[in-house]
């Protein structure tokens, strides 16, 4: 067969398949038949033997196709029995869109299929509106990163299937030539290969033409380069890239490439703060950085974090809040704000001035999505807005507002997050104890208290706040033990164990022997017939000192047990200063752990002897790790991690320990 009957072929296909679109099916229906772009059609929705089904309440996103990029908007439907419908009007500039139904959690995509509607010309009769082609076709080829995220999953249409959409959508409106010139070529090579040659050759003389942009430019340097393989012609775009922007997109890249290619901390600095001058962000192309891996937040992030290491002036944190993208502003808070506010590091107060600053840039998107979550409806961008926030800056800056005694405002943001969450994450459960005790407001603080330990998230200082009110209430102490345990909630229990128990394992231990903090040397072999934890930390560990409240609560409940004994093992340390600064900070904090240093083995940078042994005998990583081994020295359980609750650490420790001690 030849390759133009086949052609005819697919094209008979595709305008088959695009009838098939326009087709109604029995739970969706819209009028008019064929809608135009800027007309209000009236769309009906049929929940039987859908997801939504019965509900009693549906809605809908609209993901708008508008100038070739998804735009989303919510729509309320009204009805009843199964029976919704609701009027949306299409916009000018929008050639299709999809549709998502929703009732709470459930959704309704089609069986990922999805619900779309393509848009007629209301200009030229019998014509698809600008944009129909493109958007059916890219939102079903998720590998061209053009589709809607997270609408519908499946392995998308061929190359072939999205040449062909994107050809007729070119033909039919030569505007596009422009917008979807690179997604064509794409397919183009994927469809034909080797001998899309010529076609990519036509592509790449239109965006050479003399009046080319540079985006244009860039993006036939692109098919050159990756479709094409013609060195040449790649370095004869570099030239008149070069010639034509001397400070545009390829001088962007050299000096980007130039600043993380220094060594050290203020040469990197140094050329961080070069390329922010040289380069401004608002000047930059969006496209070309993406495929060239041009990260503006690792910039701004460096210049912020090793500016406030070396205290230069001016302060980058300020000079450049503003500037940071919403997609960077969360890592940029965590290596910023989070390590050296959890290590207790550093001039706090100047943290919290740059907590402020932060929190406001974030907030400064809440009512204006950025660019790239336009997909989302308002109401999305709003469960994203808070997700985000709460999840991963909320509980430090409470912190810090705390830390200023600023309850009130404090309280605002963790009410916020309280309405996510559910008092089911302990950081923020006890800053928000430490609020209502300081605002005096005792009955808000008992409530939140016996909330917090129904959901087992709760700290040591909570658990004080709890005895304070308890013994002002009964008088007494007696019975509080058994109050608080009361308090729990005994279905997470159960499921708790029901998990634990599936990790069980019966592994032989590695031998090791380790000195303690006085010197005295302790060896595995004399701990035969105990229950034996190792916690392996680091003093630069932040969540495995996170988790000590919580392992002190489990040492403490074990303290008169002879037969279960725990060793805090100090392991992946560099320098010669960490014994001293171990013995401090356990001092510090009134820690009652015995603590061991693993071993500096020769040739070794850390003292990790005993560790790496261990992660090597069990495929095991990182720290905190908790090992718990029985009374012969058999390795039963491996704990990673830290959760957050110092009460829930101090549970699952009791968990794994009792049944150690049962194990056979």
């Amino acid at each position: 067969m030849t390759q133009m009957k086949k052609q005819f072929l697919f094209l008979v296909f595709l305008c088959y398949a695009l009838n098939s679109i326009a087709q109604q099916n029995a739970n969706f229906t819209f009028s008019p038949e064929k809608p135009t772009n800027g007309q209000t059609i009236q769309i009906n929705y049929d929940a039987k033997g859908t997801p939504l089904e019965g509900m009693q309440k549906v809605a809908a996103v609209v993901y708008q196709y508008k100038n070739y990029k998804w735009v989303g908007a919510d729509l309320p439907f009204t009805g009843s029995a199964n029976h919704w419908q609701a009027k949306f009007d299409i916009p000018f500039d929008c050639g299709l869109v999809a549709l998502k139904f929703k009732s709470d959690t459930s959704v309704d995509n089609n069986h990922d299929m999805g619900y779309f509607i393509l848009m007629n010309d209301k200009d030229r009769a019998g014509a698809m509106a600008p944009g129909a082609y493109a958007g059916w076709g890219l939102a079903r080829s998720p590998k061209y990163g053009k589709d809607i995220p997270g609408y519908i999953n499946f392995k998308g249409i061929s190359d072939t299937a999205t040449y062909h959409w994107l050809s007729q959508e070119i033909s039919f409106n030569q505007n596009a030539k422009q917008v979807l010139a690179l997604d064509y070529a794409i397919a183009l090579k994927g469809y034909m290969g080797d001998a899309a040659t010529s076609k990519l050759t036509k592509v790449c003389t239109y965006l050479t033409r003399p009046d080319a942009t540079e985006s244009d430019l860039l993006k036939a340097r692109y098919i050159y380069q990756n479709l094409m393989a013609k060195k040449e012609s790649v370095d004869s775009v570099n030239k008149v890239i070069n010639t034509r922007f001397p400070n545009g997109s390829l001088a962007r890249l050299a000096a980007f490439r130039k600043v993380f290619a220094g060594r050290d901390v203020d040469s990197i600095l140094t050329g961080a703060i070069k390329f922010l001058a040289d380069f401004p962000e608002y000047k930059t192309n969006a496209n070309f950085d993406l495929e060239n891996r041009i990260n503006y937040g690792i910039v701004y992030q460096n210049v912020m974090v090793f500016g406030t290491m070396k205290g230069l002036t001016p302060d980058y944190v300020v000079k450049y809040a503003d500037s940071i993208s919403y997609n960077m502003l969360t890592s940029i808070y965590y290596k910023l704000i989070g390590i050296p506010y959890h290590r207790k590091e550093g001039d706090l107060l100047k943290l919290a001035k740059y907590s402020d600053l932060l929190v406001r840039r974030y907030e400064s998107f809440k009512e204006n999505r950025p660019e790239s979550m336009q997909y989302l409806s308002p109401s999305e961008w709003e469960t994203e807005y808070k997700r985000g926030f709460v999840s991963t800056i909320s509980a430090d800056h409470i912190g810090l507002l705390n830390l200023r005694g600023k309850y009130e405002q404090a309280l605002k943001y963790v009410e916020d997050a309280q309405a996510l969450l559910n008092y089911s994450k302990a950081e923020i459960n006890n800053e928000h104890a430490l609020i209502l005790k300081k605002l005096n407001k005792m009955q808000a603080l008992e409530q939140l208290l016996v909330k917090s330990f129904y959901n087992n998230q709760s700290s040591t200082e909570m658990i004080g706040m709890l005895k304070e009110i308890y013994v002002k209430k009964h008088k007494s102490d007696k019975g509080y033990d058994a109050y608080l345990e009361s308090l729990k909630n005994p279905a997470d229990k159960l499921k708790n164990l029901a998990e634990l128990k599936d990790t069980m394992i019966k592994e032989e231990m590695p031998t090791w022997s380790m000195k303690d903090l006085n010197g005295k040397t302790v060896n595995s072999s004399d701990l035969k017939g105990k229950i034996v934890i190792l916690d392996f930390w680091a003093t630069w560990c932040v969540p495995c000192k996170a988790s000590f409240p919580g392992m002190k609560l489990a040492v403490e409940k074990y303290k008169n047990d002879p037969n279960v004994v725990f060793y805090f093992v100090d392991t992946e340390e560099r320098g010669d200063t960490y014994k001293a600064e171990n013995a401090k900070y356990i001092k510090d904090n009134n820690y009652p752990f015995n603590v061991l240093f693993d071993n500096k083995a020769e040739g070794m940078k850390t003292n990790s002897e005993v560790f790496s042994r261990i992660c090597k005998a069990f495929s095991i990583s990182g720290i905190p790790q908790k090992l718990i081994i029985d009374k012969n020295g058999l390795l039963r359980f491996i704990s990673v991690g830290f959760k957050g609750s110092a009460t829930g650490l101090a549970d699952e420790m009791s968990d794994l320990i009792e049944m150690t001690k049962n194990a056979e």
